[in-house]
């Protein structure tokens, strides 16, 4: 069990690295308002016995953030099945009444009934922004410990976020408060050993202004946990969902049986 913090670095200095973020952030803004109409029905096909020559070792469920749908993933879902990879499975779930025990339960019964229909163990999750600690409240607080063998956040705020505040405007229930820094939820979350032979990789941008500061996202590491960072730089928070080296990343986590 280890840790570690790959930095995917583009050859431009912080500056224009910092302009390139936020005009691809505005374009995959409008590529994701495209997107969302399609998302909004659930799909339950192909739900198949998950095969041992599929590159990913196990079924992957993704899990968008908040006000968003299962469209969030159609970029990566395509380029991970053009590469073979199999049972790829998406939902969708309500965040606007800010309970995290209610998506914490949309998740696990997600799961369950790709579990089931697989007849696999184990889930791998791949997470953007609030689903990531959804993600991992149910891998290590709920029902899902021993269910979940790899979580992959991207852009996800592990140590709570000083922007939580503005959820405030357009959200009801106590979500600006869960996910504020040093918050209750936080707190709990980072103090719970995550289950024993899993690991969980946060993948982030140095300019991602949704979620601030961007070090809220880098985990850091204690005795017996296993987490991996890896930075991207000119990519902003829904860039995350779109950037080329974040699916190489995931691509790579999610080829792996040990580590």
């Amino acid at each position: 069990m280890n840790q570690a913090t790959a930095h995917f670095v583009e050859s431009m200095d912080p500056l224009r690295s910092s302009v390139v973020a936020g005009v691809k952030e505005l374009y995959y803004h409008s590529k994701a308002l495209h997107l969302y109409p399609w998302g909004l029905l659930e799909s339950n096909k192909h739900l198949s016995k998950h095969s041992d020559q599929a590159p990913n070792k196990r079924p992957i469920l993704f899990v968008h953030g908040m006000i968003h749908n299962r469209s969030a993933f159609f970029p990566m879902k395509k380029y991970l099945r053009k590469l073979g990879f199999r049972n790829l499975y998406s939902m969708n779930y309500s965040t606007r009444h800010g309970s995290l025990i209610g998506m914490v339960e949309d998740v696990s019964q997600r799961v369950e009934q790709i579990l089931e229909r697989t007849g696999a163990d184990e889930v791998d999750i791949v997470a953007h922004s609030l689903g990531g600690l959804v993600a991992r409240y149910y891998m290590s607080l709920g029902q899902g410990r021993g269910k979940v063998r790899q979580l992959v956040t991207l852009g996800s705020a592990h140590k709570g976020t000083s922007a939580s505040v503005l959820l405030r405007l357009f959200l009801s229930g106590s979500l600006f408060r869960d996910l504020r820094r040093k918050s209750y939820f936080i707190n709990t979350l980072n103090e719970t050993q995550i289950p024993k032979d899993s690991r969980i990789v946060s993948i982030y941008s140095k300019n991602d202004w949704t979620v601030w500061p961007h070090h809220s996202c880098h985990l850091d590491s204690t005795p017996g946990q296993n987490f991996s960072n890896c930075c991207i730089e000119s990519t902003g928070h829904v860039g995350l969902l779109y950037n080329s080296l974040v699916f190489e990343s995931v691509r790579d986590h999610l080829s792996v049986d040990s580590f």
